[in-house]
């Protein structure tokens, strides 16, 4: 399919992934793009292309169908993205909002509805040889259970009413305006906060921002994708040892601290003791420390087999272009 010339709605366009697709779609696709956000002040970033940006909300079904009306494709980004947090705010926005777009893209016919799911839909410590035909795997984690329930909705949608949809799984996403996998670990690093658990040996699936997106663009414009998911990463898993070594190099901070898993868990044990008496959210769970030290890698030749996906970015040369953000954003100092 031809997208070029056609009218794309994203959500969560002032967020990091929606932000940088929506980017691409104006400057780079020729699409005319509506950028969804629910606090206008928060999209400065898109204030200087030349797309159209909207206010509205994904629990408010008039603004919705404001918003995509006249819209050909739906990106839908828009997720509440944290390790804990409030029960029903997770189930509202992850699900019930996932729901709502999904009816009214249904409701108008839209020619493409992309989802952006997650591997967390495998849960914190997936099995070692991961692809799409993994089962969902529910762990009582708030993100990870919603994850699945709104993929669920998907299909539901997808199977009721035909909506042509397409899923896509990414893996641990970085970049130039990421937070949490590039801003939350430079700030981490330059206070001397940042730790290892076990040397840093648990394996990271990590992707480029801008590879994710040249599949998502690749399968947006292939028929056959429609009723698909597809399982988006690097295709070159690292420890977190090397992974966090690039932003300790940027930082001029070689040196990283390492506990073993046992201590880490104490640590973790307390934090979140303590988040119940200050109503912070811990900096360290348990559930991160199972995270952080999984060894399990994500198969991606399902996208390489029927997109033609290859990485168009190295692990290198996706750092270096995220390095030069961080100094022109001003997280590092300038060189």
């Amino acid at each position: 399919m031809e997208i070029r010339g056609l009218s794309a709605l994203v959500t969560g366009a002032s967020g990091f992934i929606g932000g940088r697709l929506a980017e691409r779609l104006a400057v780079e696709e020729g699409v005319r793009v509506r950028a969804m956000v629910r606090n206008p002040k928060k999209a400065e970033r898109l204030r200087r292309l030349q797309l159209e940006i909207v206010q509205a909300d994904l629990l408010d079904l008039s603004s919705l169908r404001k918003a995509i009306d006249g819209c050909d494709l739906v990106f839908h980004c828009a997720a509440l993205v944290r390790e804990t947090g409030d029960r029903n705010e997770f189930y509202r926005t992850n699900v019930q909002g996932t729901e709502n777009i999904l009816k009214v893209s249904s409701d108008t016919r839209v020619k493409r509805f992309i989802h952006f799911s997650s591997v967390a839909v495998y849960g914190m410590n997936p099995p070692e040889r991961t692809d799409e035909n993994t089962p969902y795997q529910p762990c009582g984690n708030l993100y990870c259970d919603t994850k699945i329930a709104s993929e669920k909705a998907v299909w539901t949608a997808y199977q009721d009413t035909k909506l042509p949809v397409v899923i896509i799984r990414p893996v641990n996403v970085y970049g130039p305006y990421s937070s949490a996998w590039t801003i939350r670990p430079i700030k981490l690093i330059n206070s001397g906060q940042m730790i290892l658990i076990n040397g840093g040996t648990g394996i990271n699936n990590y992707v480029y921002i801008d590879n994710l997106l040249d599949a998502t663009l690749a399968a947006t414009k292939r028929h056959e994708s429609v009723g698909q998911v597809y399982l988006i990463s690097d295709g070159a898993p690292v420890t977190w040892k090397e992974f966090f070594g690039y932003h300790a190099q940027m930082a001029g901070k070689p040196n990283i601290r390492s506990v073993p898993q046992w201590l880490a868990k104490v640590i973790a044990f307390g934090m979140e003791i303590s988040s119940t008496f200050t109503g912070r959210p811990p900096k360290l769970t348990r559930e991160a420390i199972q995270f952080l030290t999984c060894q399990a890698r994500f198969g991606i030749e399902k996208a390489v087999r029927e997109l033609g996906y290859q990485p168009r970015f190295s692990l290198e040369e996706g750092m270096k272009l995220t390095e030069q953000w961080l100094r022109e954003a001003g997280y590092l100092p300038k060189v």
